[in-house]
């Protein structure tokens, strides 16, 4: 699982954690950020960066808590920086440790110290051209795997918190070991088998601190520890701060080769570039990735701990009374540690790939390439390049996008088959589009920045703007010898109204003229009822005399039938 991150529905695509991360370890897929986990150097800025606090650290408490309940002995190696996170004592904080399961707390500083004495054991062998401590994992992790080359100069010792580690397995037996400080990077370190495998976790302060208020426990106000071990040398305590591995190391010990120090990851990369094409030489290079050192990671940074503050709680804290070395046997045991080439080879692209990356946003001149860094890249080139790597999404350039959207809205209101005026808060022209150039019959220049035309109402407008709903109305407007339909919009947050205006006339037309053939049909259906009933009533005339005659006649027949019969 990845050290850091993502929640996703934080991330709102600012691009920020891309455009600050100095390596670029982000790609960005899916409508979301993500962490390249074979480029990152687990540096932590996208962490403290982001502004939705979409990036966030793996929580390993649940794994700590699981060995503990399973009955296993667990140790914790505390990172010096700890006086900079806690206000009490140390002998509080190991018996505050202890109190939620822990069986006991020993300072990495003890490591820092042997690990010291290797360094200065390995200037005096003098077979290294260049030597780059590892104490910081980050800048192992930048070594490996963005200069290849430096592996060669790594030297080839473990970390304090291994070296301290291994100390403790060799003093407490079959025990397991928790790192706790402020680096996001041990994580890592913890889990890498090249570092030796003997850190099962690493917990930063933030998280062993809820565990602790979870539990009840508050290390500010618990009997202090009667049992706890501080360190033998108090000088290692300074490894977390700027030039701190110099300052345990004694000027005799450098020999032939030069200290230098640098923090930063933009410094160090700065180094690196120069150790790499071979224009420096003979250098001890004490590097930290975090600005100030561990004191100035990204842990410490975001709960606020200023790193001036840190460095002098550190030189100030007193050790504890009954200080607990690691017995002599093991004070100058080897540490050693192997690296490797861990650099991923991402494919480049031709020149010609690159041109047509970079027209398919428009960007086919040198003077369209803005640089702008909206994006996130340094510039267009470098982005083209992240688009062909499958890094970047190519529409991830603000100012295409917002180029295309307003060419598209230019497009729609040009295009529109209505009328559209839009109007200042004082109802003067600000800008209208062709048709309704046409339906004025007046040219541009003539309109814009003029007051609003007669034909409108101006009322409408009061009353669209104070009830804050669409004012619509249809009418004749004599101006223009046009029935129109007229719709009136206002958009407060820009103070502007916009006037839609649609040509109605020939739907008028055509309704009157269904209305005249309504009329047209009705008055002919009802004279053609009026004729039926005036047939009807002569046709009943006629049968009513027809009628009368038969009877007659029928009453005559049968008169005389009946005198025929008589005779």
């Amino acid at each position: 699982m990845s050290v850091i991150q993502l929640n996703e529905g934080s991330c709102v695509n600012c691009y920020k954690c891309i455009r600050e991360c100095p390596i670029k370890a982000i790609e960005f897929k899916d409508g979301r950020a993500n962490i390249i986990e074979d480029e990152c150097v687990l540096c932590g800025t996208c962490v403290l960066t982001c502004p939705q606090g979409a990036k966030v650290v793996k929580n390993e408490v649940p794994g700590v808590k699981q060995l503990i309940q399973d009955g296993r002995k667990v140790y914790i190696t505390l990172a010096p920086s700890w006086v900079g996170w806690f206000d009490c004592s140390f002998a509080q904080l190991s018996a505050a440790f202890k109190k939620i399961g822990f069986a006991g707390v020993e300072e990495t500083a003890i490591g820092a110290a042997e690990v010291s004495r290797e360094y200065a054991s390995l200037m005096q062998n003098g077979y290294m051209n260049n030597i780059i401590a590892t104490a910081c994992s980050s800048v192992v992790m930048l070594v490996e795997r963005h200069f290849p080359e430096l592996v060669k100069m790594l030297a080839p010792i473990s970390s304090p918190m291994m070296a301290h580690a291994r100390i403790m397995r060799e003093m407490y037996g079959d025990i397991k070991v928790v790192f706790v400080g402020p680096c996001l990077s041990k994580k890592f370190e913890a889990s890498d088998p090249l570092a030796g495998g003997l850190v099962n976790y690493a917990l930063t302060f933030p998280a062993i601190e809820e565990w602790m208020r979870e539990e009840g426990v508050d290390p500010h106000t618990i009997e202090p520890d009667p049992d706890a071990k501080g360190v033998s040398e108090p000088v290692s305590r300074l490894y977390p701060t700027a030039s701190g591995i110099l300052k345990t190391i004694g000027d005799e010990s450098y020999h032939n080769y030069k200290p230098v120090a640098v923090d930063g990851l933009d410094r160090c990369l700065e180094l690196f570039s120069a150790l790499r094409d071979g224009e420096v030489q003979n250098l001890f290079v004490e590097a930290n990735i975090c600005a100030g050192s561990c004191i100035g990671g990204p842990i410490m940074r975001m709960h606020k701990k200023r790193t001036i503050v840190t460095a002098q709680k550190i030189g100030d804290t007193p050790m504890p009374q009954d200080v607990s070395p690691a017995p002599t046997s093991l004070q100058h045991m080897p540490h050693p540690r192997v690296f490797s080439n861990r650099a991923v080879k991402n494919d480049m692209p031709t020149e010609e790939q690159i041109r047509e990356i970079l027209a398919r946003t428009g960007k086919t001149t040198k003077e369209q390439e803005l640089n702008c860094g909206s994006c996130g890249y340094p510039s267009c080139r470098a982005k083209a390049i992240a688009v062909f790597q499958g890094k970047a999404d190519i529409n991830m350039c603000l100012p295409f996008l917002r180029q295309r959207a307003e060419n598209l809205s230019t497009m729609v209101i040009e295009h529109s088959p209505n009328a559209i005026i839009a109007l200042d808060d004082d109802l003067f022209v600000q800008d209208l589009n062709p048709l309704a150039l046409t339906m004025l019959g007046q040219e541009r220049s003539d309109v814009i920045g003029m007051p609003l035309p007669m034909f409108f109402g101006e009322t409408d407008f009061d009353k669209c703007k104070e009830e804050g709903v669409p004012a619509v109305k249809k009418y004749f407007s004599s101006d223009i010898g046009k029935s129109v339909e007229q719709t009136i919009l206002y958009i407060p947050e820009h103070r502007m109204y916009l006037v839609f205006i649609k040509d109605i006339t020939k739907e008028e037309e055509r309704k009157k003229r269904l209305v005249d053939m309504r009329d047209s049909t009705v008055d002919i259906a009802q004279k053609v009822i009026e004729k039926q009933m005036v047939v009807a009533q002569e046709i009943a005339s006629l049968l009513g005399e027809t009628t009368a005659e038969t009877k007659v006649a029928l009453t005559n027949l049968k008169k005389t039938m009946g005198t025929i019969s008589e005779d």
